[in-house]
């Protein structure tokens, strides 16, 4: 498994950990990319390669303890919890990369997906903020996310086989990739890009990651 040890992932998990409730729980955050592509309702995994694993941090996750820690200071708090992103990596070079599992036809996840995309940037920029600390020398989230975050959906081939070769059985650095067209406004006001891959492509993905 690729383990990820650069600075800017480090300190994400860092951030993270200081942010819990209970740290003793953070195991249950840093995970791999495999056990992240879990499909609780069909307890089946997205994402089966072990040959191209690596390692990630599940924002979703945590998402309980925030729960908790927010009930905690509040405690009459009605609100849920925040949406989150399955798998959150971030590159050597400060490039973030949040990733939502879905093993259903992408038809259906046009919806729900959006929602997710917002809570999980909102919630990255809290936690830092919370603590004092700078995601970047760029104190704009908004345009930091514009230039540096890139929100992948990771589909089921077997559940859109007739769109496989469109949304992406392979991955390339430059691409190109597919946006659904109700994602286009996403890509280039809150995230640089916005795609959708394959479990096939997210091999290529991980192999390339650095």
């Amino acid at each position: 498994m690729k383990k990820m040890t650069n600075d800017y992932f480090l300190k994400f998990c860092d951030i993270v950990e200081r942010s819990m409730p209970d740290p003793s729980q953070f195991d249950n955050c840093r995970k791999d990319m495999i056990d992240a592509s879990f499909d609780d309702r069909n307890e089946v995994f997205v994402y089966t390669d072990t040959s191209h694993n690596m390692e990630v941090l599940k924002l979703d996750e945590y998402t309980k303890e925030f729960e908790k820690r927010r009930h905690n200071e509040i405690p009459n708090l009605k609100e849920h919890q925040p949406s989150a992103v399955d798998a959150v990596c971030v590159s050597k070079d400060n490039e973030w990369f949040l990733i939502e599992f879905k093993n259903e036809p992408i038809k259906n996840i046009l919806k729900s997906t959006p929602k997710k995309m917002l809570s999980s940037v909102w919630l990255i920029a809290y936690l830092y903020s919370t603590l004092s600390e700078q995601i970047s020398d760029e104190k704009d989230i908004l345009k930091f996310a514009r230039e540096n975050i890139t929100f992948i959906t990771v589909v089921s081939s077997e559940k859109n086989e007739n769109l496989e070769e469109t949304i992406g059985a392979t991955w390339e650095k430059d691409g190109p990739f597919y946006t659904p067209p109700k994602f286009m406004k996403y890509k280039g006001y809150y995230f640089k890009d916005v795609y959708v891959l394959t479990e096939k492509g997210l091999r290529f993905f991980i192999e390339s990651f650095e």
